[in-house]
């Protein structure tokens, strides 16, 4: 299987961009034109976040993530804690269904 990477984002960007979290928990659109790429990618790791049940609070807990294209269209996240030993919120990483 080969994979690629397409972006990048962090901390910074979802917290620049935690207001759109409500907007896609009410079941809103976001038009991501005016975003910059990390931007656009803290978007689609909001909205994997939102779709899996997992609260913002586990995100703001992530210093980075990269966003990885597989072979079949699909993408998968890697995920960079801001403490490594933060087992609780690895554990919920680990626990978050595919989508």
């Amino acid at each position: 299987m080969t994979r690629r990477i397409v972006g990048q984002c962090s901390t910074s960007d979802f917290k620049y961009l935690e207001h759109l979290a409500d907007v896609l928990r009410d079941g809103g659109e976001i038009d991501t034109a005016n975003l910059t790429k990390k931007q656009v990618m803290a978007v689609q790791v909001l909205h994997h976040f939102h779709n899996c049940g997992v609260k913002l609070s586990v995100l703001l807990k992530i210093r980075e993530v990269l966003v990885w294209q597989l072979d079949g269209g699909g993408y998968a996240f890697e995920y960079k804690l801001i403490n490594p030993r933060d087992v609780d919120t690895r554990n919920i990483l680990r626990g978050m269904r595919r989508t």
